[in-house]
């Protein structure tokens, strides 16, 4: 009876031994950007600084920095590349990022420039991280011995498709022997972005998962103990917000449609006019696309209509010019008719933004409309025609 009590004893202990051993934990970083509609036409970097900064503060001036807290300790000696201090790094990445609501897709690219890492567990002037010989794919920019700890900052050779890096304090003779803690580790980063005045406003998110481990993509070598996790999440958020500005100055929400010359011409007997028509100016800031359409209260096919007190409608071609910097299919934005309805809204893209810019707005009645109008001289003939700019797509 007492043999049977020590082995339930036993099993007890292990198995509460095991449900209280640490395991290790996916980790999720965030890198983020955003674009606000700024002549610039560049996203900017919101992601919060790395701890390294405190350190190396020129590095993150102009460097896009993100915290990256993989922990461990590194057994090393100096038998082999892997068995010195070293880092193997990611390559270059792609991947979609995605608008959180209508799921539109747009292609970046993700790739590690640099890497910093707080090591300590040996003196500080015999740390293989300290005035350190690198070798592989990296070089070194800068340590810092602040005992008991160093912290090192080093640029990565080829971010594409980076070699292993590894490396030495001149103090380590051939028989040294050291176990190092790693904390604090922080990269410098390239996040390259399309165009934000091509991505319709919105949030878009995307992730890169990255294993860690011998033979992972984020690789420490050989005697690595006490991993943190086994995996690493950058999760990429874009906040595309643009700016849009559209108007037309005093006194424009009327257009008179008249011949060229006014009226004075035909009125002495000459010949019919060409045309009658109005061009509306307009002032237009735009950093991203946008649909335009129209709307009428009286329609003859695809036109809006004016129409007289007999009932007489005639059609009224609406078009639209656009400065340079907004093209339609590919193509300069000049006199192109405008479709009824938000079905047929026709598209924008912004090839630059565009701050404060001339457009203009055409009305236009042709000859052979003309004509039939002449017959009723002293009528007037009016409609309403809304243009509808959407720049909520």
């Amino acid at each position: 009876m007492v043999h049977l009590m020590r082995f339930c004893l036993a099993w007890v202990v292990t198995a509460w031994f095991m449900l209280l051993a640490p395991s290790a934990q996916a980790l999720d970083v965030t890198v983020s950007a955003q674009y606000l509609g700024k002549g610039s036409g560049q996203f900017e970097n919101t992601t919060p600084p790395a701890l390294f900064c405190r350190r190396f503060a020129y590095r993150c001036t102009n460097n896009d920095v993100v915290d990256l807290p993989l922990t461990y300790t590194k057994e090393v000696t100096t038998v082999s590349p892997r068995a010195k201090f070293f880092i193997q790094m990611p390559g270059r990445r792609q991947v979609d990022v995605f608008h959180e609501v209508t799921g539109e897709p747009h292609t970046v690219s993700f790739e590690f420039t640099g890497v910093s890492q707080k090591t300590g567990g040996v003196p500080w002037y015999e740390s293989p991280t300290y005035n350190a010989v690198v070798q592989g794919g990296c070089t070194r920019v800068a340590s810092i011995g602040n005992p008991p700890w160093v912290f090192f900052l080093w640029d990565i050779t080829n971010p594409t498709a980076p070699a292993g890096c590894h490396s030495l304090n001149s103090r380590n003779g051939p028989d040294y022997h050291g176990f190092i803690d790693v904390t604090d580790m922080g990269v410098s980063y390239n996040l390259r972005m399309p165009a934000p005045f091509r991505m319709k406003t919105g949030l878009y998110r995307g992730s890169i998962t990255y294993s860690v481990g011998p033979g992972g993509d984020f690789d420490f070598g050989d005697g690595v103990t006490a991993l943190n996790t086994n995996s690493v999440t950058i999760n990429l958020v874009l906040d595309v917000q643009h700016a849009f500005f559209f108007e037309f100055p005093p006194g424009t929400d009327r257009a008179v449609l008249e011949p060229r010359d006014g009226w004075q011409h035909w009125l002495a007997g000459g010949s019919v006019p060409q045309r009658l028509y109005r061009d509306l100016p307009f002032r237009l800031s735009s950093s991203g696309p946008f649909k335009v359409y129209k709307l009428c209260q009286y329609d003859i096919d695809a036109q809006c209509a004016i129409t007289n007190d007999k009932g007489d409608q005639v059609p009224v071609l609406l078009s639209l010019s656009l400065p340079a910097g907004i093209q339609h299919r590919g193509q300069m934005v000049e006199r192109l008719a405008l479709p009824t309805g938000r079905a047929q809204a026709l598209q924008f893209e912004a090839v630059q933004p565009t701050l404060n810019r001339p457009g203009q707005m055409h009305f236009e009645i042709a000859k052979e409309d003309v004509r039939r109008m002449l017959p009723n001289t002293g009528s007037t003939y009016t409609g309403l025609a809304t243009v509808v700019f959407d720049a909520e797509l």
